[in-house]
This record gives C-alpha cells, sequence and structure tokens, in this order.
C-alpha cells in the first residue's frame, strides 16, 4: 500500500526533527541527493534511527529498527526542497 502525502510529510518531518538538528547534515544529505541526481554514487546516509538512500529520482528513508515499518519514498526533488527549508532554521 503506498502512502499519503500527509503520510510522507509526516515521515519525512519525524526524520528531519529526530536526526538532522545541525546544519552540516543537512549538507551531508544534500550533497548526496544532488550527485544521485547527477548520476554520481550517493552512498547510504545512516543515523540513529533512520538510513537515507538515494536514487536517481527518489530518496527513501527507513527506520533501522522497526521490522514492519514502510519506509518512506519521495521524489529527489521535493526532498531536496524540504531539506532547504528544514536547513534555513538550522543553527550552525
Amino acid at each position: 500500500m503506498a502512502k499519503s502525502s500527509d503520510e510522507k510529510s509526516s515521515g519525512l518531518m519525524h526524520f528531519l526533527s529526530q536526526e538532522v538538528r545541525q546544519r552540516y547534515y543537512a549538507d551531508l544529505l544534500l550533497e548526496r541527493a544532488e550527485a544521485a541526481g547527477q548520476g554520481k554514487p550517493a552512498p547510504i546516509a545512516s543515523f540513529n534511527l533512520f538510513d537515507v538512500s538515494f536514487g536517481p529520482e527518489d530518496v527513501v528513508i527507513k527506520h533501522r529498527y522497526v521490522e514492519d515499518g514502510i519506509p518512506v519514498r519521495l521524489s529527489r526533488r521535493d526532498f531536496i526542497t524540504a531539506l532547504q527549508h528544514w536547513r534555513a532554521d538550522l543553527e550552525s
């Protein structure tokens, strides 16, 4: 079953609030998302609770410890846009 837009947004915001608390991490994710869009290698970003994988079109956020959790899949462009807005509110 595909996630609704609200569920994706909620999952993304949960990830950002738990794991991306400094600009360094936002910049790391932005760098990898941009690289994937250019066909360059973009390794999985592993955080305390989540792993983020990058494809040329999509980004997938998966909880590391919830076995039956449904990963959040969103377009790479939407991920970058949300992350840029999130980053603007972070302290360095």
